[in-house]
């Protein structure tokens, strides 16, 4: 898994960014108060002004002096701009210039009004303060004074405030960062780096490793639930793998019995399906043996012998297709048309005595692709599923077989050979041709339907199967990639469907 940044540097970093936004928040509101604070004490000074020039022209009565008066004691207080208007509205004196514009109202006090231009939340305290009072003339009525206040020195001051602000919050940042890095090293990181180290050593099979963490908080009590868990995982890992040896002993056992007694009935039925005949040849070597045979009597026991020998040799060649099951891919493999390949087999088995007296109703559906198989092999295959079909419908007057053909798309089988798909993985949509055939015959019982493919099984009577017909069929079709089914039950016939492969893709 990707590494992004550590938990100790998110929290060191996380605790940094909250502090300095704090100290920032409280600093801009100190800054606004204290800021605020020297304006109105600005304000205040102005409002003292203003009492003195009233009084000036209170105690002078002479107008001219009582003007001169102002203007000395407001160039004393270092005011640079003003003006002053005479009841009759003109200018009587004037110094430097006044701002142009309301200006925004700051403060209004009794007496004198107080405007600010420029600053704001973010711009400081503003560049002057503007001074307009009602000064009232002894005998004539009342002018007005307005005079303006420079705020440099509140602004040089705030500056000063901020930039004490700044390195108070760099500082702060900086002893949070140390002393954080230290408490978060022995408290969190610590403690969780070692908890990733054993968990890390427990997942690549060290069963018995332990976090070792010796902390009073959350993490130690992760930690003791961790070691809990890993003791735990260790205890049932261990007992899985003690189960798991018993049952490996166990299927081996198992698989050894399995195939000495699958070896023991392979061994019964060849005895069986072959001491017969050799029975019989016995006999029949005892006859010629002793002699006193008319020649048309030795032609027939010599003629029965054969029959024994031919019997024997089917058996054996039988014995051979099953150990040595056809190839998708091989000189044997072509295109088979399944169509025609039915028609020729029914033209065969028309020929032989145990097939006759049965109809064939055909169904053949018209365009099918041609499958990749060995033509010879298959053909054996339908013989056997209809002389199967034949023999169950002994009895029956109407003995019919009903075959039908036909495509559909379905999933091939995951392979397990080399080159096959692996297990677990969706293989492409092919499309199989499918034919089935389905007899009006005495059906079979639920019980012999589960051994219906397994070697040696068979409900004929002595001589008429060996038992190998439907085990060597599905041999047949599994080598080539189909498969074979079937559905049946008692006095209702069956019904068995083969799909093969035919090699187009959908």
């Amino acid at each position: 898994m990707k590494k992004g940044l550590g938990i100790r540097f998110q929290l060191t970093a996380g605790m940094v960014i909250m502090t300095v936004a704090g100290i920032g928040l409280i600093g801009l509101l100190g800054v606004k108060i204290v800021e605020r604070s020297a304006l109105m004490w600005k304000a205040s000074q102005a409002g003292d002004m203003v009492v003195v020039v009233r009084a000036a022209f209170r105690v002078h009565k002479d107008g001219p002096l009582a003007v001169n008066f102002a203007g000395a004691a407001l160039k004393e207080a270092g005011v640079k701009a003003y003006r002053l208007v005479g009841p009759n509205g003109r200018t009587v004196i004037a110094e430097g210039g006044i701002p142009e514009g309301p200006g925004e109202r700051f403060a209004a006090a009794e007496g004198f009004d107080a405007f600010r231009y420029g600053g704001g939340w973010f711009k400081g305290a503003g560049e002057s303060l503007r001074i307009s009072a009602p000064v009232s003339w002894p005998g004539q009525g009342s002018g007005r004074l307005d005079f303006v206040l420079d705020l440099a020195d509140i602004n040089e001051e705030m500056a000063g405030v901020r930039r004490f602000l700044l390195v108070y919050a760099l500082l702060d940042s900086a002893v949070i960062i140390v002393f954080g890095l230290f408490l978060l090293s022995r408290s969190v990181v610590g403690p969780l780096k070692r908890l990733e180290e054993a968990a890390t050593r427990i997942a690549g099979g060290r069963l018995y490793e332990r976090a070792r963490v010796d902390v009073e908080n959350e993490i130690g009590s992760l930690a003791d639930s961790f070691n809990s868990m890993a003791g735990r995982l260790e205890e049932e890992i261990r007992s899985l793998e003690r189960v798991n040896l018993e049952l490996t002993t166990a299927q081996d056992e198992l698989l050894r019995t399995s195939t000495l007694a699958a070896v023991g009935r392979l061994a019964a039925g060849i005895a069986h399906e072959i001491g017969n005949p050799l029975g019989a040849l016995r006999g029949y070597m005892d006859l010629l043996g002793k002699g006193g045979l008319d020649p048309a009597e030795e032609a027939e026991v010599v003629e029965r012998a054969s029959r024994e020998v031919s019997r024997i040799d089917s058996i054996v060649r039988e014995f051979l297709d099953v150990a040595r099951p056809p190839r998708r891919e091989g000189a044997a493999a072509m295109p088979v048309d399944v169509n025609a390949l039915i028609e020729e087999t029914l033209a065969t088995l028309s020929m032989r005595d145990d097939f006759k007296g049965v109809r064939a109703e055909l169904d053949l559906k018209d365009g099918l692709s041609p499958v990749t198989a060995d033509e010879g092999k298959l053909r054996q295959v339908f013989m056997n599923i209809l002389l199967n079909a034949a023999h169950s419908m002994e009895g029956i007057v109407d003995k019919t077989v009903r075959i039908s053909t036909g495509a559909e798309s379905r999933p091939k089988k995951a392979g397990r050979r080399k080159g096959d798909q692996p297990l677990g993985t969706e293989a492409a949509a092919s499309e199989f041709v499918t034919v089935s055939f389905s007899d009006n015959g005495s059906g079979i019982s639920e019980e012999d339907a589960k051994r219906v493919f397994d070697p040696f099984f068979t409900t004929k009577g002595a001589g008429r199967g060996t038992g190998l017909g439907l085990f060597v069929s599905q041999s047949i079709i599994n080598a080539h990639g189909g498969e074979i089914s079937f559905r049946s039950a008692t006095g209702e016939g069956s019904v068995f469907t083969i799909a093969l492969p035919s090699g187009r893709r959908q």
